[in-house]
């Protein structure tokens, strides 16, 4: 076999006949593809600790004659990100990270950010521990704009009026938010108070090893967080299944 090496995430892996697993992957070479990993549910798999959410591995991989599988021959771990992995509130936040990226990019789409963006998040994760939601939301609002997806927040994305100081609707596929005159009755999940469009604007600006220097009170930022979430999966047209368990496993402090 003529195999590519490649770089990148396991973003989840499921059972595949009596032996098998299917990976899918997010790497800078390829973008996210879905990969066969031939045995590794047997106990002896030299593969099966490779597969583990949100490791970083150097990929061998090899386009198979199916279409749109790959086959993996050999994975060297290059980072297993351990520490985010210690309790169940830390794995379900990796989950929801790996939701969105499964439900937002398409196959095959490389995107040298987009990958940037994962290792930046997974570090502030671990640096800043309990910052779920925050370093969450940040990366939903990051994660948007480098997928082309337009969320205007300073001025009505309908008529350009000023948004300081006002209260908006954030409305997919109209451009971002919308002010009350252009959207008086919009979803209620959708709307963002005035003191919320500043912060969704210092998220985007930030760095991600910078955003925990916002400080915010746990329900205001609950709610910032499932308004976020939403409209990306209003944006997308996908429902973001791990978002409702982690909103039930951690309440609001």
């Amino acid at each position: 076999m003529n195999f590519q090496s490649a770089r990148g995430f396991v973003l989840s892996s499921f059972p595949y006949s009596e032996a098998d697993r299917i990976a899918q992957l997010y790497t800078v070479q390829l973008g996210r593809v879905r990969a066969i990993v031939k045995g590794a549910r047997k106990p002896k798999s030299k593969l099966a600790s490779a597969l583990d959410l949100f490791n970083e591995s150097g990929f061998s991989l090899n386009k198979s004659r199916s279409g749109d599988l790959y086959v993996l021959g050999q994975a060297k771990v290059l980072n297993t990100y351990s520490g985010l992995k210690k309790d169940l509130q830390g794995i379900t936040a990796l989950q929801v990270l790996a939701d969105i990226l499964i439900q937002s990019i398409h196959d095959t789409e490389p995107h040298i950010e987009v990958y940037s963006l994962i290792k930046e998040t997974l570090s502030a994760l671990g640096a800043h521990t309990k910052s779920e939601e925050l370093v969450l939301t940040a990366f939903a609002v990051k994660l948007i704009d480098l997928l082309g997806y337009p969320l205007e927040l300073d001025a009505c994305a309908e008529c350009g009026a000023s948004l300081q100081r006002k209260s908006a609707h954030l409305i997919p596929h109209r451009g971002g938010a919308l002010c009350g005159d252009c959207c008086p009755s919009g979803p209620a999940r959708l709307k963002v108070p005035p003191a919320g469009l500043e912060v969704l604007k210092k998220m985007r600006e930030l760095p991600m090893e910078k955003v925990h220097i916002l400080k915010l009170k746990p329900a205001f930022l609950r709610e910032l967080f499932r308004t976020v979430l939403e409209y990306l999966e209003r944006t997308i047209e996908k429902q973001l299944k791990t978002v409702e368990y982690y909103v039930q496993l951690v309440p609001v402090a």
